[in-house]
């Protein structure tokens, strides 16, 4: 035999609650350090908006090295104004080509960040991201 399996828990989820702030900063709505320890490979992102922001703010997710800087994974574009609220959005993270697909490797040292272009105020979310084990 050329390959063998190994139940073990090689996956995860987790949820964010992301509450919207005035600061346009690289990754000024918030940070989250990787949970396991490990590289991780996020696959999916869905963000439940239970109100919107009180503007059309963009709403990006991204990787960074840092938690002032990030790489986005997910582009929500413009969906979070006040008429959002109540809304749940998917946003594949994976590609549908075989292609490497390096930004949404979350190393042990880096961190998922939140980003908007606008103020966020009024801004009241779960982002829940999906990820496999990579180590």
């Amino acid at each position: 035999m050329t390959v063998s399996a190994a139940v073990t828990d090689q996956r995860g989820w987790m949820k964010i609650t992301v509450t919207g702030v005035a600061s346009t900063d690289s990754a000024g709505i918030g940070t989250v350090a990787n949970p396991e320890g490990v590289t991780l490979g996020i696959t999916r992102a869905f963000a439940y908006f239970r109100t919107g922001s009180t503007g059309a703010a963009t709403f990006d997710i991204g990787i960074g090295a840092l938690a002032t800087t990030n790489t986005v994974i997910a582009d929500f574009a413009a969906v979070i104004q006040g008429t959002v609220g109540g809304k749940m959005y998917f946003c594949p993270t994976a590609q549908v080509a075989v292609t490497e697909n390096p930004i949404t490797k979350w190393l042990s040292t880096t961190y998922v960040t939140f980003t908007s272009a606008q103020s966020t105020a009024g801004l009241d979310a779960d982002v829940y991201l999906e990820y496999i084990r990579l180590a």
